[in-house]
């Protein structure tokens, strides 16, 4: 669609799509960034030795996703793939002919389930003979979204929207979306796979790899920190001039993601170090500390703002003015209204916020004194909140 759709206005084309594209904002930290090229087309980078650095085109706003190839020696390992699409599928079609070496992908580890992500895993995997790699909750979740797809918008769905305040004027608007955005953006997926945990220990590349699991952004994200050189594959869950969007969705309508991203985040100290970090869009960097700490500040500063913003009585969609600096419109609307929700969640966990049903619309109201609260501190004392530091994971 073209149209230009106000702030309380849902964009049914995307309404349905699973993949929360990364919120423009950016960090006020130093970052290094090691390498001038950035990968096009099938011109890659070498990152290190047997590390390589490519670009799958998207055909969204945020328009690439990076993947990283291990060299096995006789075959090649894959981190992420790209979306399903003509595009994609071109894409790898360039790089097989130019950069693989007639040498076929033999292991696909995904990160995540959203479609950039995961999309193209089920038809490398076919293509290739290769295994298959991931968290639990994340493939088990993308299967059920797959499964799931209809052309009938459910009225679950529905309920959540006009519960956050979007106006029931859309109801046949929306309805005439479907819900099948995940499945085109994702190729049937593979119907076995091999089961990463947090602390699991693998090679790749010659060198010894440990999961770090992050939430928030997803279920159970693996990022991967390589124990044997200064790598870290961080996927989505660490960004360097964006942040990952995050989000409640009308599946777990009470969710609390956004202390599980804080507190992933303040976890992510314990890599140690200053890792070459390998994100999923974006450029190579290093400054893995320093950023960390500026997406959590982000945050701290936006759930002060929504605190003092909800001196008078909200509904979800009525927060956007304190939430973000621009007009919300489009695909935009819904990763907006899946964050706002996530904030607002936070702060009522913390007794911050309460929430009053009007039999229409959840409107929220603030309370107590949120001036100098320690928000890593008060995630980390919610319960299921908190994961074991990373320094007792097995080396």
């Amino acid at each position: 669609m073209t149209e230009t759709l106000s702030s309380d206005e849902p964009n049914p084309e995307h309404l349905a799509a699973d993949h929360p594209s990364a919120s423009y904002l950016r960090g006020d930290e130093d970052l290094q960034y090691p390498f001038e090229d950035i990968p096009k087309g099938d011109a890659v980078v070498e990152v290190t030795e047997g590390v390589i650095w490519a670009r799958i085109p998207l055909p969204w706003s945020l328009d690439h996703i990076n993947v990283y190839l291990f060299d096995e020696g006789d075959s090649w390992t894959l981190v992420d793939t790209g979306a399903q699409g003509d595009r994609g599928r071109e894409a790898w079609a360039a790089l097989e002919a130019s950069v693989l070496q007639a040498k076929p992908i033999k292991h696909i580890i995904c990160t995540h389930l959203h479609p950039d992500h995961l999309g193209l895993a089920g038809w490398i995997a076919k293509r290739h003979g290769a295994s298959f790699s991931m968290t639990q909750s994340e493939y088990l979740l993308a299967q059920h979204l797959w499964l799931g797809g209809s052309k009938d918008f459910p009225e679950e769905e529905l309920d959540f929207l006009f519960k956050s305040g979007v106006s029931r004027s859309y109801e046949e608007k929306i309805k005439s979306a479907g819900f099948g955005n995940f499945k085109r953006g994702v190729h049937k997926l593979p119907y076995s796979y091999n089961r990463l945990e947090d602390g699991t220990i693998f090679k790749m590349g010659g060198r010894s790899w440990r999961v770090v699991i992050g939430r928030g952004h997803s279920p159970e994200h693996a990022c991967l920190h390589c124990l044997d050189a200064p790598l870290f594959v961080s996927g989505d869950q660490i960004l360097p001039r964006i942040t990952a969007n995050v989000s409640v969705h009308a599946r777990e309508p009470m969710a609390n993601p956004l202390a599980h991203w804080i507190t992933s985040l303040d976890r992510l100290h314990g890599v140690g170090g200053d890792p070459m970090v390998l994100p999923a869009h974006g450029r190579v960097f290093k400054g893995l500390g320093n950023r960390l700490n500026s997406l959590i500040a982000s945050h701290t500063r936006k759930l002060g703002q929504l605190h003092e913003w909800c001196a008078e009585e909200r509904t979800t969609v009525e927060t956007f003015p304190a939430m973000f600096r621009r007009k919300v419109t489009g695909f935009d609307f819904f990763m907006a209204l899946g964050e706002a929700n996530a904030h607002l969640h936070l702060l009522e966990s913390l007794g911050l916020m309460k929430r009053r049903f009007d039999d229409e619309v959840y409107k929220f109201q603030a309370v107590g004194d949120a001036t100098d609260v320690d928000y890593v501190a008060a995630c980390r004392a919610l319960p299921g909140i908190p994961m074991r530091p990373i320094t007792e994971l097995a080396v």
